[in-house]
């Protein structure tokens, strides 16, 4: 059963979280438009800079946002696997049974 995102995952990590969506989303949408210009320049002899340039933006911030969600996942699942191996130690004496 898995918990709520709200108690599975700390504060400071949702916004980390949402610029990395953000980024990988804004720079999806770079790739097809460069794309798209890439086929309308395709029959001229030298491809525009700015073409270029987008395609070079939108590869970098592709490889930003899938590496933001990767290490925001391994620290994650770093801070749970340390959770899980903590151990309670509860005293006899607090044991909660009737002691007469």
């Amino acid at each position: 059963m898995s918990a709520p995102l709200s108690k599975a995952m700390p504060n400071g990590f949702k916004g980390g979280l949402v610029a990395s969506v953000v980024v990988l989303l804004f720079s999806l949408m770079l790739l097809v438009g460069d794309i798209a210009a890439a086929f309308v320049y395709f029959s001229q002899e030298a491809t525009p800079l700015w073409v270029t340039v987008v395609g070079a933006l939108a590869v970098l911030g592709v490889g930003m946002g899938f590496s933001g969600l990767f290490v925001l996942m391994a620290i994650a699942g770093w801070r749970s696997h340390r959770e899980a191996k903590r151990v309670e130690v509860i005293s006899p004496r607090h044991g909660g049974g009737s002691q007469g």
